[in-house]
Parts: structure tokens; sequence; C-alpha cells
């Protein structure tokens, strides 16, 4: 192997751990909104827990006025 093919090889290499680096960083930024994921579905779980809790209420109100006759 001359000093062009070993050169060659190293650029290649280099091009190989470049690529590699730019995806794991653009994994982190995945990682990084994550939070903000779980957060907006922990907040839409909260709204449906509280609308069941009213509708459940709801009915509990309309079946005690049924039966308090």
């Amino acid at each position: 192997m001359n000093l062009l093919q070993v050169l060659n090889e190293i650029h290649r290499a280099l091009g190989e751990i470049r690529h590699e680096l730019g995806t794991i960083q653009g994994e982190l930024v995945e990682i990084r909104r994550l939070s903000y994921r779980v957060s907006m579905l922990e907040q839409s779980q909260s709204w449906l827990k509280g609308g069941w809790a009213m509708l459940a209420a709801g009915c509990g109100y309309l079946f005690h006025g049924m039966y308090v006759r």
C-alpha cells in the first residue's frame, strides 16, 4: 500500500465516523424532545381523567335523583 491509498482509507474512515456522529446527534435531539412529548401525554391523560370523573358525577347525580323519590 502506498501513501495515497493509506490517506484515502483514513479519509473514508473519517467520513464514516462523521456520519455515525451525525446519527447519534440526531438521536440525542429526539431524546431531548421526549420529555416534552411525555409532558403533553400526561396533560392529555389528566384532562381525560377529569372528563370521566365529571361524567361519572353527572350520571351519579341523575341516578341519585331517580332513586331518591
